[in-house]
């Protein structure tokens, strides 16, 4: 491969994982319960797409290809912390994997809506969400850094949810077809 194709094939790998990865991240998310974990996921999914990355076809979405990728990348993550206490069995797994494929076009929509909604709140407030959900914040921690209480945080913490859920559900009505999941 001449080092010039070899830059055209580098930038657009790194496009498509850039417009994708927080999709392949909330996948991902999907089959471990800790964000440390599937952070560390991601980033053996993104090396090992790398690595295959000329035998993607381009004429096919990147998204699934990449999550094929990340489903192995979780078995192997699985194997590797079999001694952990919460591990899905393989069935589990797959079972997972369908339903949340299935659940794909509704989780998109609350994601887009959510984004839209976010918006509507203002910078602040989306400020607050991101570090308090985004970054894992402490509402005392947050609290203590404005001077307030952190029952005064929670109050708004609350509002803001609300907010956002009604919004939401204006958006693309109830999440009937999440909470309905077998």
């Amino acid at each position: 491969m001449s080092s010039r194709r070899c830059v055209n094939a580098g930038d657009e790998f790194t496009g498509l994982l850039a417009q994708n990865d927080r999709a392949l991240f909330r996948y991902i998310l999907t089959f471990v319960s800790r964000h440390g974990d599937a952070e560390e996921i991601l980033q053996r999914v993104a090396t090992v797409l790398w690595q295959k990355f000329s035998q993607y076809d381009s004429t096919r979405a990147f998204l699934p290809w990449a999550q094929g990728v990340a489903y192995l990348e979780i078995l192997k993550f699985k194997s590797e912390m079999a001694r952990s206490r919460l591990i899905f069995s393989e069935q589990v797994l797959e079972l997972l994997a369908d339903t949340r494929e299935s659940l794909s076009p509704a989780l998109e929509a609350q994601m887009e809506a959510l984004h839209e909604c976010l918006g509507k709140v203002g910078p602040e407030a989306t400020e607050l969400l991101k570090r308090r959900y985004g970054d894992s914040g402490t509402v005392a921690s947050l609290a203590a850094e404005r001077g307030k209480t952190a029952k005064t945080f929670y109050r708004r913490l609350d509002r803001l949810r609300d907010l956002i859920a009604d919004c939401i559900e204006r958006r693309i009505g109830t999440f009937d077809a999440v909470s309905t999941v077998d």
